[in-house]
């Protein structure tokens, strides 16, 4: 299967730019094997595989196409993890047309998430979002997606397939359609009613970045938490500190917000694909968009070494439970606690049984307070649907 997967991928060579003089240990690029240098691949070895996607049609920055390689040049100079974890850079993903690539993709995603390896996608135009999401749905019919995103890329007609315009298409196709969709980050002055209400009428959600300032950015870890598909749209970050777009953005999540954002992502156990797209290398300045989107894959690996091995990967019933009673509604919630970490998650009732979803203490103590919390409210309205 290794041999046949080199047909797939252009191998990609970069030059490594290294942030600080060190030992070769030092550095991000000890932890990283190409396939084009692999003999005999066991993809059993890694934990994580690098993917370039070098294609920028669907996207108005046409500059993302170059994204790939010029990320790497940064993310190899960079520090090497906490953990000795097994890195596998597969190269630029090839194919004439973008139906070509959107197939293959499906299909290297899928063998890599049922091997436990986390694929990392770097590059290209967000509407890559879709084979990210058709993979996951071979393997988990009911899989949540988290995008990070100024807008929402949801156009009429949903058909739309450009990256302004595919949750629209995502949200058509029984084959790739997320269980839960929300958007992480959005400024209400730029998406439509229209756009809303198709989020709601499908029982998605968004997290505007007014309420993450009011509130803080931890009340987003949740969202994160729960996801097996991550979306990062790099044009979510404001100007000042991404610059690399055809539009610039007076405002935005800051660098360092961005960056925890990606290790909300890469410490969640569920995640399993993340992609980084919309880097416009032809409008960057300095290459300081280019250093932080590699610095966003780092905390996403960083984030990944530093996995509390919890829920799902570990059973519930060792945490501490706390069923809280709203007299308003008649009804009986019940909350986990991992008192180590101090993550919450809240049970909600489903057609299916129970399913458990994140939430924040926050939401504990509103319920504490005889109100209804919110993601609750949503992901039991799902099962009328």
């Amino acid at each position: 299967m290794s041999e046949d997967w080199k047909h797939y991928f252009e191998q990609s060579l970069t030059k490594t730019y290294f942030s600080f003089e060190g030992e070769e240990s030092d550095f991000i690029l000890s932890q990283i094997s190409f396939l084009h240098q692999i003999e005999k691949l066991q993809l059993e070895e890694f934990d994580v595989a690098i993917i370039g996607v070098a294609d920028g049609r669907y996207s108005a920055n046409k500059g993302v196409a170059d994204y790939p390689n010029v990320c790497r040049s940064y993310l190899f100079g960079l520090r090497s993890l906490v953990k000795s974890i097994k890195i596998l850079d597969l190269g630029n993903l090839l194919g004439k047309t973008v139906d070509d690539r959107y197939r293959a993709l499906e299909d290297i995603i899928t063998i890599l998430a049922q091997k436990n390896v986390l694929p990392v996608i770097i590059g290209g135009s967000q509407d890559y979002t879709i084979p990210l999401s058709g993979a996951i749905k071979n393997i988990k019919d009911t899989f949540r997606l988290s995008v990070v995103d100024a807008k929402i890329d949801w156009v009429i007609p949903e058909k739309d397939f450009s990256s302004h315009g595919y949750l629209g298409l995502l949200s058509s196709d029984k084959n790739r359609k997320p269980y839960d969709l929300s958007v992480i980050g959005v400024q209400k002055y730029l998406y439509s009613r229209y756009q809303e209400q198709k989020m709601k009428k499908a029982s998605f959600d968004f997290l505007r970045l007014g309420e993450i300032r009011q509130k803080g950015l931890p009340i987003a870890e949740p969202w994160l938490r729960d996801a097996d598909v991550v979306s990062f749209d790099l044009k979510s970050v404001k100007q000042p500190d991404q610059p690399a777009h055809s539009m610039p953005m007076p405002n935005g999540f800051s660098g360092n917000e961005f960056c925890q954002l990606c290790w909300y992502a890469g410490v969640s156990d569920q995640l399993k694909v993340v992609g980084f797209f919309e880097l416009d290398v032809n409008a960057d300045v300095n290459s300081q968009g280019s250093m932080l989107g590699a610095q966003g894959v780092w905390h996403v690996l960083e984030g990944f070494c530093n996995r509390y091995n919890d829920f799902p990967v570990k059973d519930l019933d060792g945490y501490s439970q706390y069923i809280v009673h709203l007299d308003d509604y008649e009804i009986d919630i019940r909350f986990y606690n991992n008192p180590t970490n101090g993550r919450w998650w809240v049970e909600v009732p489903s057609a299916e049984g129970k399913q458990i979803v994140a939430c924040s203490k926050d939401e504990f103590e509103e319920a504490s307070k005889n109100e209804l919390p919110e993601r609750w409210y949503r992901f039991i309205n799902k099962k009328v649907l």
